[in-house]
């Protein structure tokens, strides 16, 4: 299987993992947000995928170990904290389960564990779809 890798400081990125990046810088504006995602995704995998991510935040406000630093928008390179983040929702959407749950393990408390892996592959799977999509060059079909 081959995967597109987006450039960034230090190792390259895949596209949905850089996907969590920029969602991650932009989480104060929901609506353009929603907007950018409905683009690619569809309105209905983007509602999925936002349903997971606002758990995934929630998660990590309540039960994080630390508040992760997250870049500006626009900013070079990308942050250990928001690699992290990127890496960790696609472990969880690409059912790795063992990993994707020691990996919950450094961002939240335990009792956080499951819901965080479980919100992580609910925001992941869509971002999976659009990764498909461009390898395929399929056009949208489901909206």
């Amino acid at each position: 299987m081959r995967h597109a890798y987006v450039e960034a400081t230090g190792p390259a990125m895949r596209v949905p993992e850089w996907r969590v990046v920029q969602m991650l810088r932009q989480h104060e504006r929901p609506d353009r947000l929603e907007a950018a995602l409905a683009d690619v995704l569809g309105p209905a995998r983007a509602r999925y995928c936002l349903d997971g991510f606002a758990r995934l935040l929630a998660l990590l406000r309540q039960h994080g170990w630390h508040a992760p630093l997250i870049l500006p928008p626009g900013a070079q390179g990308v942050s250990d904290d928001e690699r992290s983040l990127a890496r960790f929702v696609l472990l969880a959407a690409e059912q790795d389960r063992d990993l994707a749950l020691a990996e919950a393990a450094t961002l939240v408390t335990p009792q956080a564990i499951l819901p965080l892996v479980a919100a992580g592959e609910r925001m992941g799977l869509p971002l999976l779809c659009e990764e498909c999509r461009d390898r395929l060059r399929c056009p949208l079909t489901f909206q």
